[in-house]
């Protein structure tokens, strides 16, 4: 997650006039996974039943 604008770069050098369509998947990647990692820190004590462990 924090090496976007690197992943980008990369992207847009290495892929010549397609770059953009690779830019464009990473940068819809990226939303993805931002996106599951905040699902994943909410539920993670549903899914793990914390509550468990502290009785």
């Amino acid at each position: 997650m924090r090496n976007l604008s690197i992943a980008l770069a990369i992207a847009i050098n290495a892929f010549g006039p397609q770059g953009s369509d690779a830019a464009l998947v990473i940068a819809l990647a990226y939303i993805v996974q931002v996106q599951s990692a905040a699902w994943y820190v909410k539920f993670t004590a549903k899914i793990f039943d914390f509550s468990a462990e502290a009785a």
